[in-house]
This record gives structure tokens, C-alpha cells and sequence, in this order.
């Protein structure tokens, strides 16, 4: 309710700021009504309906079921559209500025909403007897990666960058630390790829699945199996794509990136490889999420997730990495064809491999036992009644 209620207010002032972008240039301008009205419209949606989940919660009203339909593949066919009709916006910023939130806020969120439902739809069919997902259950988990766990996750990264930069601009580099934007780009060679990777690869992939696997003890009292736990990594990790790439394409239509003719008039690549995260970020924190499943019910085998979800993060990291290093953090990444294209090589193959993986495990993976409620009432089949007395780990 209080995080709901933050995020909502903090998106309503943020429209006051609305009336000065008048005096700008036409760049400029798209640049800051996208980082203004996108801004407030993305944290309003999900800061008001945040607090109305948890007021209903709150209130014992319950929450029905997700239907199992086959809306979620309604959404593929308008990705396109949304990224060609973006990227023609930012090549022409003074056509229509005021349309382009709207276009960058359906561009980003369509990918990471996809994932998160064919995933909650994969696991209703595989489970027939399992406690129904609930849309409260599913827009909570979503809304958490969101804005929970980026939350937390963004002070860690922030901290280790912050922190670990200037301790290295004060002992192997030269000049004050501060501001780093400045400092970091004058590091030795060696050491400026050092920060980089261990800050995109190391760091950041351990902290942030393990902010997007918490969901899971957040989760504990619902008592989710091995599949629902996965589930629930998967819409923490989609949720926390869609802030991410949102906070993201704001600088995608920067002045400075429109004037160097780079990510502004390629913003259809940038909106491209962000659809590749939003699989990534579900499978790595899918098995992040089983990791926490282990660690709390006590099932050993499970807790080889949580490395197994960083480890993939930190490999997407990586190739991003190999393409966009020279222009990340101390600027020190190479600037090589042949890594571009190996490094764009890799993000398809991550990419393919994610959704094929998201697929097999949402439907492979089995809870140990139907919902209490079908056994109790008797209301299992044969079968399924013997799964649920059989004894734990057989």
C-alpha cells in the first residue's frame, strides 16, 4: 500500500514539471516529454493499481481467477507496429512528441507482459488441481519485480559502482573521483574493464536475482511447489524488464544519442534487443525463484537455480558488454566489429535458448501436491491422489 501510494504521487508531481518543455528544441523536447509524461504515466498506472490490490487485500475482498485464454498472444502481432511507429518518431521529434510515451511505454511493456502470461497460462494447464493464479497473485508478482525489486536492486549497483570507482580512481587513478562520469574514463585500461565487468556480470546479476527471487519468501505463505515458485520468479523478473528498459529507452531518445545518430535513429534495436531481456530476466529469475524454493523448503537440488539464474544474466551482460562497452561506465570496452557481431551472435542465441527454456520448464515443472482444498474435499483422481500422499522427495 505505501509503495503503491510513493510511486503514484511521486508520478503526479513529476506532471508539474510538464509546462517547461515548451522552451526547448524540438530533440530536446521529445527527450524531456518522454522522461516527463512517460515517467508519470508508468509510475501512476502502477503505483494506483498497487494501492488498489492491497486495499482490496486489505479490505478480505477476494480476487478471481486468471482465464485461461489465449489473449496474451493477441500482443505479439502489435509489437511491431509500436516499434516502427517509435522509431519514426524519433527520427521526426517535432511531428508528434506528446504520442511518443504512450508508443514507448506499449513498446517496452508488451515483451515483458507476453512472457508473464504465457508462463502463468503454461502453469494453470500443466497443474489442473493446483490452487487457481489469481489476478492479484499475478499483478502482485508483476508489480513487485517492478518496483520492489528494482528498488532495492538499484541501491546495490549504484553503491558497488559509486564505491568501488572511486576507490579505484584514488589508488590507481589520477584526479579527483568525483564526478565519476569524468573520473572513471581516465582509469587504466585494465582497470576501467575490471569495474565494468565485474560491476555488469558479477555484481549486478547476484544482487538483482537475488531482489527477484525474494519474491518466493514474500510468497512462502501461499505455499507454493517447485513449478508456482518458478512461476513466480518469472513475473518478478518480467516486472523488473519492463521499469528497466522503461528507465532505458528514456536515454534511447537522448538530444546527445539523436545528435550522434546512434541509438536514436536505431531506437527499432534498442526496442528489439530489450524484448530479448524480458525472456532473459524471466528464465534467470524463474530459476532464481527455484533456488529460494530449495533454500526454504529444504530441497538441495533446487539450489543450484539461484547460480544458474545469475550465471545467465551475467552471460547476457556480457555480450551486451562486447557491443556497447566502449560507451558504458569507464568507457574502456572494445570497439570492434568482430566483437559486435559475436556479442549480437550470442544475445540471439540467449534469446532463443530463454523462451525455449521459459516453455519446457513452465510446462515440465510439477508442484509436489495439488492444492489442500481438491484432497480435502475429495476431488482428486486416482493418480493424483496417490501423487499427493506420496512421501516428500519421492
Amino acid at each position: 500500500m505505501v509503495a503503491g501510494a510513493l510511486a503514484f504521487l511521486a508520478g503526479l508531481t513529476l506532471l508539474l514539471a510538464l509546462p517547461a518543455v515548451d522552451e526547448y528544441s524540438s530533440a530536446r523536447r521529445l527527450f524531456q516529454i518522454n522522461a516527463i509524461l512517460g515517467t508519470s504515466l508508468f509510475y501512476m498506472g502502477l503505483g494506483g493499481f498497487l494501492v488498489v490490490q492491497a486495499a482490496s487485500a486489505l479490505g478480505s475482498t477476494g480476487s478471481t481467477p486468471m482465464p485461461l485464454r489465449r489473449w496474451p498472444w493477441l500482443l505479439l502481432p502489435l509489437f511491431p507496429p509500436f516499434v516502427l511507429a517509435g522509431q519514426a518518431l524519433a527520427e521526426h521529434p517535432a511531428r508528434a512528441p506528446w504520442l511518443f510515451p504512450l508508443v514507448n511505454i506499449a513498446a517496452v511493456a508488451i515483451p515483458s507482459l507476453f512472457v508473464a502470461a504465457i508462463v502463468a497460462r503454461r502453469y494453470q494447464r500443466a497443474h489442473p488441481f493446483a490452487w487457481p493464479v489469481s489476478w492479484r497473485e499475478w499483478t502482485s508478482g508483476f508489480v513487485y519485480g517492478a518496483i520492489g525489486a528494482t528498488s532495492i536492486a538499484v541501491i546495490v549497483n549504484t553503491g558497488y559502482i559509486n564505491g568501488m570507482g572511486a576507490l579505484l580512481v584514488h589508488t590507481v587513478g589520477h584526479g579527483p573521483a568525483f564526478p565519476l562520469d569524468r573520473s572513471l574514463p581516465r582509469l587504466p585500461h585494465a582497470w576501467g574493464i575490471f569495474l565494468d565487468l565485474t560491476s555488469l556480470s558479477v555484481v549486478a546479476p547476484l544482487n538483482e536475482e537475488a531482489c527477484k527471487g525474494l519474491l518466493v519468501a514474500l510468497f512462502f505463505f501461499r505455499r507454493g511447489g517447485a513449478a508456482r515458485c518458478f512461476m513466480w520468479g518469472v513475473l518478478a523478473g518480467t516486472g523488473f524488464n519492463l521499469l528497466e528498459t522503461f528507465q532505458n529507452s528514456l536515454s534511447a531518445v537522448s538530444p546527445e544519442a539523436l545528435a550522434d545518430q546512434t541509438i536514436g535513429t536505431a531506437w527499432w534495436w534498442f526496442a528489439s534487443a530489450r524484448a530479448g531481456t524480458a525472456a532473459m530476466h524471466g528464465l534467470a529469475s524463474g530459476l532464481a525463484g527455484l533456488g529460494f524454493y530449495g533454500l526454504l523448503r529444504r530441497r538441495p537440488r533446487f539450489l543450484v537455480g539461484y547460480p544458474a539464474g545469475a550465471l545467465l544474466h551475467g552471460t547476457w551482460n556480457l555480450l551486451v558488454y562486447a557491443v556497447w562497452g566502449d560507451a558504458l561506465f569507464s568507457q574502456a570496452g572494445p570497439d570492434s566489429t568482430a566483437l559486435d557481431v559475436a556479442g549480437i551472435a550470442g544475445m540471439l542465441l540467449v534469446f532463443a535458448a530463454s523462451l525455449v527454456m521459459l516453455w519446457v520448464l513452465s510446462g515440465q515443472l510439477r508442484d509436489e501436491a495439488p492444492a489442500p482444498m481438491y484432497r480435502m474435499i475429495g476431488m482428486l483422481p486416482a493418480r493424483v491422489t496417490g501423487l499427493a500422499q506420496s512421501p516428500p522427495g519421492a
